[in-house]
């Protein structure tokens, strides 16, 4: 399978290369960056600096899509319009109307889709999802969730002006930690935000702070904080997320900077009101993808669960069934975001339509 990557950003360097390139099924044929600089960092020799370059070669079979939020609607569009499955970046859209016309082109092409929601692949987050789905936790009562970084070089440029980003923290951060959330606890049904710019940088017109109540179709009551400007939070791979989720058996508690281990209160520890969170560690059938061909020891635990991305993609295009996190995820995250900042800019409840 030959992949072309549209962007040279951190994304594909950190991410979509050293992902697809743990796959021996797939060959990254071609780079498009117009940055030749950027380019010539990747290692890849086949450049070009015109997107439509790559769509139009005929032995390209899908394209990543790692390039600023702003472009993604007219990229994906036309790469589906030629044939080619498509990964692509989050968040999908700059809103949602664009995020859903983009699904329904995925789905008339019969294309294989993908959302990169890439912390979905962490181990302990997979554990946390069995662990739901057992019902180990009951129904759930109460969420709280934040993704908290302190200030870094990647959210400046176009990731800090509306018309390229569709909004600061919330798109660049936010979108993960949401996506995250309704996988675990289920769909976020109304919620009531808050915003703050609290850089004084004349270039910005985004926020870098936001904060949510949130209410869930299944009855639940949530907490949402993200904010990228908390010294000493980390920035990359020192960052952090934290999830935890509280039901009517028991509870867990993630965080991303242990991304092999869980807190929790299940069976009888959720029941006695004296006994405290204890640690698991995460069983070995979810430290990786079945059949991911990565070693689990050959790169930081807080990293590299990401390149299993890149082999689930490839799996995907295999069966010929677009699997979440797929343009549908990616649909259902952006209403939420739409909806915040529709919340903030209102300050009053508003229905995630």
């Amino acid at each position: 399978m030959r992949i072309g990557i549209i962007g040279a950003g951190g994304a594909a360097r950190g991410i979509h290369l050293p992902g697809f390139r743990l796959c021996p099924d797939a060959e990254i044929a071609v780079l498009c960056e117009p940055d030749q600089n950027a380019a010539t960092t990747t290692g890849i020799a086949d450049v070009c600096a015109d997107y439509r370059e790559v769509l139009g070669r005929r032995d390209i079979d899908a394209v990543v899509v790692a390039t600023p939020n702003y472009l993604h609607r007219e990229i994906v569009l036309a790469a589906l319009a030629r044939g080619k499955h498509v990964l692509c970046e989050k968040p999908l859209a700059l809103d949602r109307a664009a995020a859903e016309e983009m699904l329904r082109a995925a789905e008339r092409s019969g294309k294989v889709h993908m959302t990169a929601f890439t912390y979905r692949f962490t181990p302990a987050i997979q554990y946390a999802r069995r662990l739901v789905e057992q019902g180990e936790l009951g129904d759930l009562r109460t969420v709280r969730a934040a993704y908290l970084m302190a200030l870094s070089g990647h959210v400046l440029g176009w990731r800090s002006e509306k018309r390229l980003a569709g909004s600061g923290v919330l798109a660049d951060i936010g979108s993960h930690l949401v996506h995250l959330v309704q996988w675990l606890a289920g769909d976020i049904r109304a919620l009531t935000a808050s915003e703050r710019r609290f850089r004084e940088d004349p270039t910005s017109d985004v926020e870098d702070w936001v904060a949510f109540l949130a209410e869930f179709a299944t009855g639940a009551c949530g907490t949402f904080e993200i904010s990228r400007v908390a010294p000493g939070r980390g920035a990359g791979i020192t960052e952090d997320i934290f999830i935890e989720l509280y039901g009517t058996r028991g509870s867990l508690v993630f965080s991303l900077q242990d991304p092999w281990g869980l807190m929790a209160a299940l069976g009888e520890d959720g029941k006695d009101p004296a006994r405290p969170l204890r640690h698991y560690d995460v069983p070995e059938e979810f430290l990786k993808l079945p059949g991911s061909p990565r070693d689990i020891h050959a790169h930081d635990r807080r990293w590299g669960y990401r390149y299993d991305q890149a082999f689930q993609f490839i799996e995907s295009v295999k069966l010929g069934q677009a699997r979440a996190p797929s343009f549908e995820d990616g649909v259902r995250c952006q209403a939420v975001l739409d909806a915040a900042l529709e919340s903030a800019g209102s300050r009053r409840w508003v229905e995630v339509r």
